[in-house]
């Protein structure tokens, strides 16, 4: 077990809600603070920007953590502050994150060739971007591990230089030392040899800014389904999950891409999936119509819908948000398992994601 201080990224919220931080605002006879209301809220403030500067950063001693957050502040910070602020951002490591595994030949031959991003998950921020074949997005974490074995599973080598070479790999040793694993994300694969080469890139690019936190990029609107950033995780389980079986006669089936998001918890997904939908009478009229749920065609869910309730909209079309309950069977036999537009009759999803699956012959409402 290793002791490190870890700036997280909603640092600032847990801050604010601090019990010692708000005893340290409200008290008048700490030790080492000023009995001025006013000095406090500036001292306070003083270390709440400290914290946002550092977000992300791992220290691996108290010292490193205080010199780097408190050393720069005007006039010093009380003891109780600084207290509180080192105790906040301590984390205990218990076990270091295992090494990603090599996919299989079946996966590399579905990517291609792709652009990838990898993320700190300390401060949601794309550190690198890289373009390869194979096993080459877990290049620079393998080597930052010393998985010497994997490595030569490895195709081609980074063009990068020593300082960039050295620097990504500083990274992700301060990401593994935190207790986190860098995520690997891929953001365009099957990028052609010759021909589209620009818009592959563009492609890319598009994905790489979309993982970042208040990016804002103009074409993203139109074409953030086909250019979204996939967690590499995501991509092999698509190319590597077997078909999903025959689907049940009458069903819904949804596709909601928010449902793939890393870390995402099953009430979440649930909420997620509820709607609101243009639900018709027939699906509403249904008892117990089973749910599939489905994010990057990797089915994450299924539920039965026991009722469905309206919700307000301007103009004529009703939305509807079901209640229901998640099936084990349907679970079972559908769950991390790989759908089809073909299945349900169609060339390809609708933009909408909403797919009613009422009879054989073709989809209905």
């Amino acid at each position: 077990m290793a002791t490190v201080w870890t700036i997280p990224i909603d640092i600032t919220s847990r801050w604010l809600d601090n019990a010692e931080v708000q005893n340290f605002l409200a008290s008048n006879d700490l030790d080492n603070a000023s009995p001025d209301p006013l000095v406090r809220i500036a001292q306070f403030a003083d270390v709440t920007k400290s914290l946002q500067r550092h977000i992300g950063h791992t220290f691996s001693s108290v010292q490193g953590a205080a010199t780097a957050l408190f050393d720069g502040i005007d006039g010093g910070v009380p003891v109780a502050l600084k207290l509180a602020a080192l105790r906040l951002i301590l984390k205990e490591v218990y076990q270091t994150r295992h090494a990603p595994q090599p996919f299989s030949k079946r996966v590399a031959e579905e990517l291609g060739t792709y652009v990838y991003a990898l993320v700190d998950p300390r401060s949601r921020s794309v550190f690198y971007v890289g373009t390869g074949r194979g096993n080459r997005v877990y290049g620079y974490v393998w080597e930052a591990l010393a998985e010497n074995e994997h490595r030569q599973t490895l195709e081609d080598s980074e063009p990068d230089g020593a300082e960039v070479r050295a620097a990504t790999i500083a990274r992700i040793r301060q990401i593994y030392d935190s207790g986190l694993e860098v995520e690997h994300y891929v953001v365009a694969h099957r990028v052609p040899d010759s021909g589209r080469i620009a818009d592959a890139v563009q492609d890319g690019l598009i994905g790489a800014l979309g993982l970042m936190e208040g990016s804002v990029v103009a074409n993203v609107a139109s074409g953030a389904r086909k250019h979204r950033a996939i967690p590499i995780d995501d991509l092999v389980l698509q190319y590597e999950a077997e078909p999903v079986p025959k689907l049940p006669t009458p069903c819904v089936v949804l596709e909601v891409p928010e449902t793939s998001r890393r870390g995402v918890t099953s009430e979440e997904v649930y909420e997620l999936s509820r709607g609101p939908w243009e639900a018709g009478s027939a699906v509403r009229n249904t008892e117990d119509i089973p749910v599939i749920v489905f994010a990057d065609n990797i089915v994450r869910a299924a539920y039965r819908a026991n009722s469905w309730s309206s919700v307000a909209r301007p103009g004529d079309t009703a939305l509807w948000r079901f209640t229901g309950e998640s099936d084990p069977e349907l679970e079972t036999q559908f769950v991390n398992k790989r759908i089809a537009s073909a299945q349900v009759g169609l060339s390809k999803w609708p933009t909408h994601g909403w797919v009613p699956h009422l009879t054989h012959a073709r989809p209905g409402r």
